[in-house]
């Protein structure tokens, strides 16, 4: 009778114990599956660039092709106009993006002009300006914060167009749904 008893507490701790197991590896599952979330840089408007400030817009649309939901927490980044580093900036609101949908968000960024060099204030001037976003997104999980590196061009030709028409190149997903930002 008692080694029924061990063997049946034995199956049952057992049964337990992979259930557990499985729920650990659907987390992890679903913390791999949040790298794949896409953002794309929408716009960038020039606020004001003068030799007082620059200051600028970033319009982001944030996509998540996964089944579960994303949670932007934050998300640190770096200007660059024609290559040259003008600055670095930041987005400090959640931003939560259910399963297979999108957020477009928006966030002013502003550099000191001592660090733009003369000719990206010409290259402007003339519409001649690539834009460059590098960052790191930072998304809360179960397990904890990951964080995904993206990179992003956008020119200044992009965002003559993206400006009259949000959906110009047909990459934004029906389901974009627009959130506040700072």
């Amino acid at each position: 009778m008692k080694n029924i008893l061990l063997g049946s507490g034995l199956v049952v701790l057992l049964l337990l114990a992979s259930i557990a197991t499985m729920g650990c590896e659907t987390r992890e599952e679903q913390i791999r599956a949040l790298e794949d979330t896409e953002i794309t840089v929408r716009n960038i408007g020039v606020n004001e660039f003068s030799s007082d400030v620059v200051e600028l817009n970033l319009t982001l649309d944030i996509y998540n092709p996964n089944d579960v939901t994303a949670r932007l927490e934050r998300m640190n980044y770096t200007v660059y106009a024609n290559d040259v580093s003008i600055g670095n900036g930041s987005f400090e609101e959640p931003v939560e993006i259910p399963p297979d949908e999108g957020r477009r968000t928006s966030t002013n960024f502003t550099a000191q002009p001592t660090l733009v060099p003369s000719a990206i204030f010409s290259a402007l001037g003339q519409g001649e300006v690539v834009w460059t976003i590098e960052g790191v997104m930072y998304f809360d999980t179960p397990l904890g914060t990951i964080e995904q590196t993206f990179s992003e061009n956008l020119s200044e030709m992009d965002n003559i167009t993206e400006s009259g028409d949000s959906s110009a190149n047909g990459n934004i997903p029906a389901s974009v749904t627009e959130e506040g930002g700072q």
